[in-house]
């Protein structure tokens, strides 16, 4: 079972190494790659990832994190495609934990897990594990056993899915610009097969968004643009913000 790690880079050239060097540091399985796609940055992001040994480098010059995520699925020759926020450090057994995850269960297509945001303040610690611990395994049971779909979540920045899942949907919806892509890939690929949302899968994201956005502005956007997409099928918000 090959591993394909793809990381979406727009001018990351600050966040992007030791992103890698997490990715390096980590238990990986015996086949992997490692695809940084370089997506239109106008600094030193695609010199640094090339020159990490091992690293891939893909150009997508239209902006955009859904078409860099495009770009990367079809560049990855992997069985299991893993995808991460270039701002993220990833723990030493997150590759470990997902392939056993998808070698357990024939049916399972996609599995995600939360952000663990680093150096924020004790309320918004508390606001990150009440999302963690109640209000996503309370929606993954409501998901899953009243409505009766595949999952509720993959995690936009910290998930991994069947290629072939990926195949059968067409891939990424890259008329999204930002919020709600994750949500609609998810909705998509959920008709499809199981979605596993695990604590045991997260990352460390660094807090950047969520202190450019607010805390509370951040959660309300999340929250508006996952229904809009399970419901409206389309996001509500259509532009989004930068925060280097």
């Amino acid at each position: 079972m090959k591993i394909s790690i793809i990381i979406p880079a727009y001018n990351e050239e600050k966040l992007l190494p030791r992103c890698l060097k997490s990715i390096f540091s980590a238990k990986l399985p015996e086949s992997y790659e490692v695809i940084v796609v370089n997506n239109a940055s106008t600094d030193r992001t695609e010199e640094i990832a090339r020159s990490f040994t091992g690293v891939k480098v893909v150009n997508e010059s239209k902006k955009g994190i859904t078409k860099a995520r495009q770009a990367g699925f079809l560049s990855a020759t992997g069985d299991i495609l893993v995808f991460f926020d270039a701002d993220t450090l990833i723990p030493e057994d997150w590759f470990k934990i997902a392939v056993s995850k998808f070698k357990s269960n024939p049916k399972l297509v996609g599995v995600s897990g939360p952000y663990h945001f680093e150096a924020i303040s004790w309320w918004a610690r508390g606001l990150e594990w009440f999302y963690n611990y109640i209000i996503m395994p309370t929606g993954e049971f409501i998901w899953k056993y009243i409505l009766r779909q595949g999952g509720i979540m993959l995690l936009g920045g910290n998930f991994a899915v069947r290629k072939e899942a990926l195949v059968a949907v067409n891939g990424f919806n890259t008329e999204i610009d930002f919020f709600g892509e994750d949500t609609n890939l998810t909705r998509r690929i959920a008709k499809i097969g199981k979605i596993d949302f695990t604590n045991s899968l997260f990352v460390y994201s660094s807090p950047r968004r969520f202190r450019g956005e607010g805390g509370v502005r951040l959660a309300v956007k999340y929250i508006i643009n996952f229904f809009g997409e399970w419901i409206f099928k389309k996001p509500v918000n259509k532009s989004y913000e930068d925060f280097r």
